[in-house]
């Protein structure tokens, strides 16, 4: 029999709420404070295991009363604590964290990387693009877009994708030929439309980007209308730019459903929001049995960013050698003290390469004194041992 030092004797759980300098956001919405929630579990000797995930309605009053499905359990028996807890409650987004709370904790009970506990990982390193922030009332895209590649480059990033959207494509395309002049033909850019556009605008702005040899248009149209999921991107089939979307999908049945409508050429599962690394994995796999590349969304903070770096790991090339189609990491660059407190910075990779962390769990060592610090909802559950 086990021993109750290792199974889980404290839960921790965190809301975290902090303004911004400088407000900015996707084309439909402006950001003046970055948000999450934290959990963290500790086992009888000590050790901690944290997760990650968006601050949505719930999501902490869920993780809150149903502490006592986790309390006293072993991090080994990963698979039946997911299970008790979902069927407890449909909340996807507090399963996530949970998630990658557990796969934390029971790597570094093991000595090992969270990569292996799925068969060890496939690379050490993974190519980083720079995730623009989003539009800023105090500035002009015109002037915002270009001091954001110029200053992307000059941190040693070598991909770079931009919010679009906002305003009609006939403004924004000649913008984005700048920033293609300026970067060269050897630098990848992408947009993210966040939804901005109906199928006709987005075909407009779609060609505008095959010319521009922009790599991928990701959520060009809506996530959802009328009870459709992703309507409508399987009109957009005619464009020769890569279309990505499906972040916002949360279960593998809701994914297989996406990609056997053959509605886009990457999808882009986000750990915080599918069910951790193990879910986000499943839906990788999924993706490369239709020949669909999987390039994960990841938007927060450093919890979240190391189990994404984890995830990219173990995902498997799409082709013989790597090469343009290979996994990339999404280095969110608004900004957020959530990220740059806990990990020590920004993100900035070498010659757009960033190492994958190698010790063990997430590989990122969380200061608690922090996030009690500056949380501003906390819970604490303890587990009564007999």
């Amino acid at each position: 029999m086990r021993s109750a030092a290792g199974s889980i004797s404290c839960l921790e759980i965190f809301e975290l709420e902090y303004p911004v300098s400088i407000p900015a956001g996707p084309s439909g919405v402006t950001y003046a404070r970055r948000s999450a929630v934290l959990l963290r579990i500790e086992d009888g000797d000590g050790r901690s295991g944290w997760g990650e995930t968006y601050r949505r309605p719930g999501v902490f009053a869920v993780l809150d009363e149903l502490a006592g499905q986790v309390l006293g359990r072993q991090p080994a028996d990963y698979l039946r604590i997911i299970d008790d807890f979902s069927a407890a409650s449909p909340d996807r987004l507090a399963t996530s964290a949970l998630a990658i709370a557990l796969d934390d904790l029971r790597a570094r009970q093991l000595d090992v990387p969270v990569a292996s506990l799925y068969g060890g990982p496939r690379r050490g390193s993974v190519r980083a693009y720079a995730s623009s922030g989003g539009y800023r009332d105090d500035l002009a895209p015109e002037q915002s877009w270009p001091e954001e590649l110029e200053s992307a480059l000059a941190d040693g990033f070598r991909a770079a994708k931009f919010r679009v959207g906002r305003y009609a494509p006939a403004r924004e395309i000649p913008i984005l030929a700048g920033l293609r002049s300026a970067a060269g033909p050897d630098i990848d850019l992408m947009v993210d439309a966040n939804g901005a556009y109906g199928v006709p605008t987005a075909l407009r702005m779609g060609r505008g980007l095959e010319e521009l040899r922009f790599r991928w248009f990701e959520e060009p149209l809506t996530r959802s209308r009328g009870g459709l999921v992703y309507p409508g991107y399987e009109q957009l089939a005619c464009l020769d730019i890569s279309v990505a979307a499906a972040e916002g999908l949360e279960t593998r049945s809701a994914f297989d459903a996406f990609l056997a409508r053959g509605a886009a050429d990457i999808v882009q599962p986000d750990v915080a929001i599918c069910g951790g690394v193990g879910e986000a994995l499943f839906v990788a796999e999924l993706a490369a049995l239709r020949g669909r590349l999987c390039v994960p969304h990841a938007w927060g903070g450093a919890i979240l960013l190391a189990a994404t770096l984890q995830l990219l790991a173990l995902l498997r090339e799409p082709a013989e050698l790597p090469g343009a189609d290979s996994p990339m990491l999404e280095a969110d660059r608004f900004e957020n003290p959530l990220r740059t407190e806990l990990w020590g910075g920004d993100v900035r990779p070498v010659d757009g390469v960033i190492d994958i962390p190698g010790g063990p769990g997430l590989g990122l060592t969380v200061n608690g004194d922090f996030v009690r610090r500056t949380a501003t909802v906390t819970r604490q559950h303890t587990a009564t041992h007999r």
